[in-house]
């Protein structure tokens, strides 16, 4: 029997249909892999989907809990999970065939690598659909993988494969949107190396009704703390430019200007107006500029 590697959470709510399009994508190439779907209290017919998937295969164990969001079905699946690695697949969405066995390979000869991103492609279905591609890297300093891999662009918990004992420093944030941008930068320092392949690939299907379609001022500011609390550890040019683009958002959302750091770059028309005239100044003057619809 091929030993127990990876274990694949799916938290499950409000999507009974498509909840079978998923597992079935998962199960194909589950060799070495457990899956556990989390059935967060959806009032639908998830649950009752789950005990059938489970019904059908040893591979797979489910969890029937309240509601209580994203982050805590995530949480519930970490803390059953038996395998040395995790990963994370939203309910709507499926993996690609062959996703999961050079990954697990991919592991299996290098044990140091503590997480492992894959392509994703993303708004699937949609022609809004775009593919994150990636390159065959490695990063021993995760400063490096958070500023030359973009990784702040992409800071999702599904398209990648955490050693399980990095969630022994920290777990999904219980109430918060954005949660994999919270979470994603205090588990990086943890790790002794992160690499990211080209194979593989992750198929995010649109959802109108998803957090970056529907974010409030509120979500957004939240967003904006996640990335003000990586600046201070680091920091270039094009990533202050991003965190200055996601307060400019808080801004038009809110009313309000909030609270940013003012470091030292320059490099783009925004920067410049922000380092010579402020923040609150550059604001102002988006608000004017910015396109009516």
């Amino acid at each position: 029997m091929t030993p127990l590697v990876l274990t694949v959470i799916i938290p499950v709510y409000k999507t009974a249909a498509t909840l079978d399009r998923c597992v079935e994508s998962v199960l194909s190439q589950a060799d070495g892999c457990e899956l556990i779907l989390v059935d967060d209290g959806s009032p639908d017919s998830c649950g009752d989907l789950c005990d059938r998937w489970a019904e059908r295969s040893d591979r797979i164990s489910v969890v029937h809990q309240p509601n209580r969001g994203l982050s805590a079905a995530r949480n519930s699946g970490i803390a059953r999970s038996h395998a040395p690695y995790v990963t994370f697949v939203d309910s709507d969405d499926v993996l690609q065939p062959h996703t999961l066995p050079p990954l697990l390979a991919l592991l299996a000869a290098h044990p140091d690598y503590d997480l492992v991103e894959y392509p994703v492609e993303i708004h699937y279905g949609s022609p809004r659909c775009h593919q994150l591609a990636l390159s065959d890297a490695v990063y021993t300093d995760w400063r490096r993988y958070w500023l030359d891999a973009r990784a702040y662009t992409h800071t999702y918990a599904w398209n990648k494969v955490f050693r399980r004992s990095l969630f022994d420093h920290c777990l999904f944030p219980e109430g918060l949107t954005f949660e994999d941008a919270w979470l994603l930068p205090r588990l990086l320092p943890h790790c002794r190396a992160i690499a990211t392949v080209t194979t593989g690939l992750y198929r995010y299907y649109d959802n109108p009704q998803g957090i970056t379609r529907t974010a409030t001022g509120a979500d957004l500011s939240l967003l904006l703390a996640a990335h003000c609390y990586v600046l201070p550890l680091v920091s270039n040019a094009d990533y202050y430019a991003h965190v200055v683009n996601v307060a400019l958002d808080v801004y038009h959302a809110t009313g309000r200007v909030p609270l940013l750091p003012r470091l030292p770059y320059w490099h783009t028309p925004k920067l410049l107006i922000n380092r010579l005239l402020g923040f609150r100044f550059l604001c102002r003057l988006h608000q004017l500029l910015r396109p009516r619809h």
